[in-house]
């Protein structure tokens, strides 16, 4: 069973949920919306860096902004790899929370 931080989850999701526009910024975007918290972009390219080498995404080009002077963007996506390490930590996070009831962390009032 494939294991992964916290943040490699988090961004293994972001590039499923974006599909053809997972790219820093909109990972990064992505990263904050599901958690509150800002992912700096040292720490984000770091993990991409990471998950490349792990074979769990890989990273393509895409064409240049229709603009002067338009730059390319660096879009990840999933590999096979990557889908069953998504898989493996839903599993891992069905089997720690299982005997869990949702009522028991809400504050009594």
């Amino acid at each position: 069973m494939i294991e992964l931080t916290r943040n490699e989850e988090l961004i293994l999701l972001s590039i499923w949920k974006l599909k053809d526009n997972a790219y820093g910024v909109t990972i990064r975007e992505n990263f904050k919306q599901v958690t509150g918290k800002a992912l700096n972009y040292g720490s984000l390219y770091n993990t991409l860096y990471l998950l490349v080498r792990r074979g769990f995404i890989e990273s393509r080009e895409s064409r240049p902004v229709a603009k002067k002077g338009g730059r390319r963007k660096l879009l990840y996506s999933l590999t096979t790899e990557g889908k069953q390490a998504l898989r493996d930590a839903q599993k891992i996070q069905k089997k720690a929370w299982v005997d869990v009831p949702e009522f028991a962390f809400k504050n009594k009032k």
